[in-house]
């Protein structure tokens, strides 16, 4: 991982520590809505590469009822290019969970979870028509969607990764 100041501005701005850590912390809400023990760790790593690639986050579906595996098979193009989507994005997830855990947006639970603890953060200033308004829900929905996807490795099965 480069410092913060040999990152190319593109880079730096787009995988932002801050702006990271809010996504995840929206995942692991959204998680935490149907599955409150937390999102399980290798899980974090997907969040990401979905919510940040425009074309599969624009493809996502508009409720959890949509399940992935059907999904996925119908949307085989959000398969292209995620693991080497993962693999080129995971330093910065773990950047943005240590931002996240540092600045008690994020918490591990005792079996290794990550949690998101209660607190009430300023509204920010993002238009609803923004990027990044956009990514902040659709990570919320893609951590619902996770937790009732099954288990780690039928979800890591179904994007085509390992943990």
């Amino acid at each position: 991982m480069r410092l913060w100041n040999d990152r190319p501005p593109e880079i730096a701005h787009l995988f932002n520590p801050a702006f990271c850590a809010l996504l995840i912390r929206e995942g692991v809400l959204g998680f935490m809505e149907i599955s409150p023990g937390g999102m399980p760790y290798p899980l974090v790593f997907l969040l990401l590469p979905i919510v940040l690639h425009k074309a599969t986050r624009e493809s996502l579906p508009g409720t959890v009822a949509t399940k992935m595996h059907p999904w996925i098979q119908q949307h085989q193009e959000a398969r292209v290019g995620f693991p080497e989507r993962c693999a080129a994005v995971a330093a910065y997830t773990r950047e943005a969970i240590l931002f996240a855990a540092n600045g008690a947006l994020l918490a591990f639970a005792p079996n290794g979870a990550l949690q998101a603890p209660h607190l009430r953060l300023k509204r920010l200033p993002w238009p609803t028509d923004s990027e990044s308004w956009a990514c902040r829900q659709r990570a919320r929905f893609v951590g619902r969607w996770l937790a009732n996807a099954g288990d780690n490795a039928t979800i890591f099965a179904m994007w085509g990764v390992r943990p």
